[in-house]
Formats: structure tokens, C-alpha cells, sequence
């Protein structure tokens, strides 16, 4: 594979949220351990690569311009296809991938239309309700208006 192959296999990565994350690569790699009691064993150990990228989030400074979202996903284009296959294989059981708050595709409109089509899934970091705080958090019951 050349570069030029290389630098066109990108994704666009869909993410909802707030403050995003970095996507850092990790390669297994075997070591020895020593075992308590004498003698060793083989492991794996993950070590980072030091190749990452930021995926940005939803939120945004007060006073900067708000980012344009995407049925409440921030995109951040131009992501190494080879990264997010590295991270995606490492973290496709977390709950950012179970829940639909992140998501990448190879075709940016795919990744709009998956944003339209997840819209409505919670990130976890909305809000409570004031009028109704038991829909999320369990226990909290309104007090009274003061007078």
C-alpha cells in the first residue's frame, strides 16, 4: 500500500459527547512477567503507538462560535481509517458504542444518517428535569416552591 492510498482511507467519526475524547493506539505486544513465588509467564501488554487524534465534542467555550452538530453529533472528519479500526476492536463492548454516542463509516453521509437515524439516544450528561428530577436520577424527590 502506498501513501496515497493511505491518506485517503479516512473515516468521519460521529460523537456525542460533550467535551469528546482522544483516540490513541495501542500494539500488543509479549513480555515475560515474573510470578510471585519464583519462575515466569508470558503476557500481553497493550503499549501505546503514540499516534492519537481528538474527537471533538459537542460542547463549546461561552462567547466561540457553537460547532456545527449533526443531529446532536459532533463530526470530526479525516480520522485514519487504521486508528479508528484499532480503537474500535479494543473498545466495542464500552458503552460509547453500545449506547450510540460514537460511531464512524468511511462515508460522511452515512455517518449523517446515522446520526439521524440515533438521534433521540441519551449520551447520560443531559440535564435533569426540574419539573420531573425522577426520570433520571432515582431518589430525588421536588421540594416546594419557597414562598
Amino acid at each position: 500500500m502506498n501513501t496515497v492510498t493511505e491518506a485517503r482511507e479516512v473515516v468521519s467519526v460521529a460523537c456525542k459527547l460533550p467535551s469528546g475524547f482522544i483516540m490513541r493506539e495501542f500494539t500488543p505486544q509479549a513480555e515475560t512477567e515474573l510470578v510471585l513465588g519464583g519462575g515466569s509467564r508470558d503476557v500481553t501488554v497493550h503499549r501505546e503507538t503514540g499516534r492519537q487524534v481528538v474527537v471533538k465534542g459537542v460542547a463549546y467555550r461561552f462567547g466561540s462560535p457553537p460547532p456545527v452538530l449533526v443531529n446532536g453529533y459532533r463530526i470530526t472528519r479525516d480520522v485514519p481509517k487504521d486508528l479508528w479500526d484499532n480503537w474500535y476492536e479494543a473498545n466495542k463492548a464500552s458503552d460509547l458504542v453500545r449506547n450510540h454516542i460514537v460511531y464512524a463509516d468511511v462515508r460522511h453521509d452515512d455517518v449523517k444518517a446515522w446520526g439521524r437515524d440515533h438521534e433521540a439516544a441519551p449520551s447520560g450528561f443531559e440535564g435533569i428535569d426540574p419539573d420531573g428530577p425522577n426520570k433520571r436520577v432515582r431518589g430525588i424527590e421536588r421540594a416546594d416552591r419557597p414562598k
